[in-house]
């Protein structure tokens, strides 16, 4: 029976080890198949990130807030002039927006100085709306290996035998990981980019999502219902009421650090942003980040200006005029901060 086993094992171990080295092989080749929206960013940045000192990279909440029009003229007439791109992108939490800097990094801006990075919570669970090949694209062993470790041991204080508890708790999260990083080596999607319908497809909104100033930014939309502005301010209220420091997750911790590790890398200096959210806890780190300023308006009582339901799309996001004063907000913290050795 030993002997019957023996060459199919070897066979399958081949096999195993051929799959492994093509799929390495075509990682090392061929680029990553990037998405729909960060597509269109990415490739404009890349053929014109010379012209650019300053990136801001976060989610929809500074996609729609910040403008670089606007910021660029207060840096201006501060004496700090800037030349600033929003690298926002809907949906894009941790890790995945650690994923997208190293993407921006890799092109080799000769003049970048400043990257604002918006602070978020690693996520070890994905909003399906935003479609599989979103999630799998960035889920490179790094960035599976924060998601894996968020889902296992969220806070770091897990020791022990509870360990082993907490892997059938997490293993949803675990497993849905694990199989996107699977995806993501086997290259799943990537021949994508040798179909022109598919390609087109991918940037075929690209007008759109660089905005109508082509710097990454365009506004949400209208100020919110009276009926949704009651709904509002009750969770507004709660948070303000539970508000407090908030440890930030061991993964989270470790992102961030790696982040500005490697915008310092490339010459760059670090700020990190907290927007205008609903969420008023401030995130703390157990370990210095290497002193990377932080500028944070989550704060509905030192800026009621933003949390006004008149100043508000919805809970994430600022209508136009709210967005162009928090803009220029961001302008003077900026030059503040960016002036310290």
């Amino acid at each position: 029976m030993r002997n019957k086993l023996a060459p199919n094992v070897r066979a399958a171990a081949i096999g195993v080890a051929a799959f492994v080295a093509t799929a390495g092989l075509i990682h090392a080749l061929l680029p990553p198949m990037v998405p729909k929206g960060v597509a269109a960013k990415l490739k404009f940045y890349s053929e014109h990130k010379d012209e650019f000192d300053t990136v801001i990279v976060g989610t929809s909440q500074l996609y729609y807030a910040a403008s670089p029009e606007i910021f660029d003229t207060v840096t201006r007439e501060n004496g700090l002039p800037t030349r600033t791109f929003n690298f926002g992108i809907d949906g894009m939490h941790p890790p995945e927006n650690f994923y997208v800097l190293d993407l921006i990094l890799k092109t080799r801006p000769k003049n970048l100085k400043w990257v604002l990075l918006e602070l978020g919570d690693v996520q070890a669970r994905w909003e399906k709306i935003l479609g599989t090949q979103r999630a799998v694209y960035w889920h490179d062993w790094p960035r599976t290996k924060l998601t894996l470790q968020k889902a296992w041991n969220p806070r770091g204080t897990v020791r022990g035998p509870i360990q082993l508890s907490r892997l059938w708790v997490a293993r949803r999260d675990l497993a849905s990981n694990l199989t996107l990083f699977g995806k993501q080596f086997a290259n799943v999607g990537r021949a994508a980019d040798f179909l022109p319908a598919a390609k087109r497809e991918r940037f075929a909104d690209s007008a759109v999502e660089l905005g109508p100033k082509k710097d990454g930014y365009r506004f949400a939309g209208d100020a919110m219902a009276p009926e949704q502005a009651e709904g509002f301010q009750k969770r507004l209220a709660h948070e303000i009421a539970v508000a407090g420091e908030k440890r930030s997750s061991p993964a989270t911790e470790r992102g961030y650090r790696y982040a500005a590790v490697r915008i310092r890398a490339a010459g760059a200096k670090p700020i990190f942003v907290l927007p205008p959210t609903i969420f008023q806890s401030a995130p703390r780190f157990k370990r210095s980040t290497g002193a990377v300023p932080v500028i944070a308006f989550n704060d509905a009582q030192k800026f009621p200006e933003f949390y006004d339901p008149k100043a508000r799309v919805d809970d994430s996001h600022l209508t136009r005029e709210a967005a162009e004063s928090f803009t220029r907000l961001l302008a003077r913290e900026f030059i503040r901060h960016a002036a310290e050795p």
